[in-house]
């Protein structure tokens, strides 16, 4: 996240002022900020309730597919493009800690 002239952060001159953003990085973006999904001792945990009311402007079914098509399958657990959350149980899914830090990072370089 750009500080901005005052040393806080800056949430409107980001990268997503620059161009359209892809779900995949307003989450994340959602997630850093803390508006969506809670921190427990696991990492951030996002419900499908939740992810589903945060982005209520998405109208398509996208929304209802979004969160289970980003889920490692059993056994992986190396980060991807389009691999990063584990399934907790039904509807709720863990971030990994990975994909925050390279998503924060990207921040940084955009930044500097």
């Amino acid at each position: 996240m750009c500080a901005d002239s005052s040393g806080g952060s800056d949430y409107s001159t980001n990268v997503f002022s620059i161009k359209q953003p892809s779900l995949k990085q307003r989450f994340l973006f959602a997630v850093v900020k803390g508006e969506l999904g809670s921190v427990e001792n696991s990492g951030v945990v996002v419900s499908l309730k939740a992810f589903k009311a945060y982005f209520s402007d998405i109208k398509t079914d996208y929304v209802n597919s979004f969160l289970p098509a980003a889920t490692f399958e059993p056994g992986q657990s190396t980060v991807s493009h389009t691999k990063y959350l584990f399934r907790v149980r039904k509807g709720v899914y863990l971030v990994h800690a990975e994909a925050i830090a390279e998503f924060v990072a990207g921040l940084v370089e955009y930044c500097d």
